[in-house]
């Protein structure tokens, strides 16, 4: 079987690969995937698949029944972009001003797509059923798990798979990680209002600039000063300050946006307490009006240590995985957390580092080698025909 997944994979490499170049040349964001969504129906449907589900306005799933009454092992891809120009030189950059697959959505929807087409063709029998999901705005709150997670995307579904790429591991390198992976993400939105005034006059008015500051200071103080970030992880950044039209004019307005991220309940609670007390006597001192919005992301991600041990046993035995890592964790939220909090789950991350593939997610420069398409293919094959229940 082995050889015959290796001989299916290279047949379907060149469809994956141009599958992958264009939709990076063509991004999309959240909630805003329709082309994306009709390409993968087409490829789908272009190999005989026609039963692509799309409950939702943009992305879908698609269903492999394989043996009766048995679960489903879940399979799931993010399929959205970011708003971020591409600075790239490549024939497949982004032709979408100010958007970007800067954090390889495009290339897990690749790998999730290639996965449910080397099953078909492999035409095998399995003691369970297969579902692959292509899921719409995971970079926004609200996300996209949510919203399938309520059309019933877990509807007896066993085990639930993830896969993310990753720059800062080498190329061939695999992370197994079991516990938390990833971060909570909660988006910070601070709204500061005054009467505003003449600059000459700080003592007529509040400055809500120097108000934001003394928010923005009293804040990292908090996370990095009160808060035992070995044990607790948590990150405070703020990223957002909108205000003012003229040099000599105190705003009347000032809105201030970032995120906290934490993997832990406890540590996000007393945050949420000690900013709601600041802002309270910074507002009572100053006289402005301070208005704290926190939109709570979807949970850490928590990979099933269990899951995650039978996945290692498997992979150790996959030659194209150069080295296994079982402690990488990510600051960053995904998602997929949401899936996590309601079957055992893993998110399986893929170094993508190489030479010419070296920048970060979230960066304009953001790219992934092709040839991953095969590694990770070819992995998750191996671990559905070898998976046991």
């Amino acid at each position: 079987m082995l050889k015959e997944i290796e001989k299916e994979i290279e047949s379907l490499y060149p469809l994956l690969k141009a599958f992958r170049e264009d939709l990076h040349q063509h991004p999309e964001l959240s909630w805003q995937e329709y082309r994306t969504t009709q390409k993968i129906e087409d490829i789908l449907r272009g190999n005989g698949l026609n039963d692509f589900q799309r409950p939702l306005e943009t992305g879908g799933y698609i269903d492999f029944h394989l043996k009766a009454k048995a679960p489903f092992l879940l399979f799931r891809a993010d399929i959205d972009a970011l708003p971020i120009q591409d600075r790239k030189k490549k024939p497949y950059s982004s032709k979408n001003s100010s958007v970007l697959h800067a954090c390889g959505h495009d290339m897990h929807t690749t790998i999730i797509l290639g996965l449910a087409l080397l099953i078909h063709k492999l035409n095998v029998e399995l003691p369970f059923n297969l579902r692959f999901v292509f899921q719409p705005a995971e970079e926004v709150i609200p996300n996209g798990a949510e919203k399938m997670l309520n059309v019933g995307i877990l509807n007896n579904v066993k085990y639930a798979f993830g896969v993310h790429v990753e720059p800062r591991l080498k190329f061939g390198v695999i992370s197994l990680t079991p516990g938390w992976v990833n971060m909570q993400s909660v988006r910070i939105d601070i709204k500061l209002s005054c009467s505003g005034g003449h600059s000459a006059y700080p003592h007529k008015c509040p400055d809500l600039i120097w108000i934001a500051s003394r928010i923005i200071q009293s804040c990292y103080q908090m996370i990095y000063r009160e808060v035992d970030i070995l044990n607790t992880p948590a990150v405070l950044s703020f990223t957002e300050i909108q205000a003012g039209e003229g040099f000599n004019i105190f705003p009347s307005k000032l809105n201030l946006g970032g995120t906290f991220r934490n993997s832990d309940s406890k540590t996000k609670k007393q945050f949420f307490n000690k900013l709601s007390r600041l802002t309270e006597l910074i507002a009572d001192e100053t006289g402005a009006k301070i208005e704290v919005n926190l939109y709570e992301g979807a949970p850490p991600v928590m990979n099933d240590p269990d899951l995650i041990q039978k996945l290692q046993a498997s992979a150790n035995s996959f030659d194209a995985i150069t080295e296994i890592v079982t402690d990488f964790k990510s600051p960053g939220g995904d998602d997929f957390g949401s899936y996590c909090q309601i079957v055992p789950s893993a998110l399986i991350r893929f170094g993508s580092a190489k030479e010419g593939y070296t920048s970060l997610l979230h960066t304009d420069t953001f790219d992934v080698p092709p040839e991953l398409i095969k590694t990770a293919v070819s992995f998750l094959g191996h671990q559905v025909l070898s998976f046991k229940l």
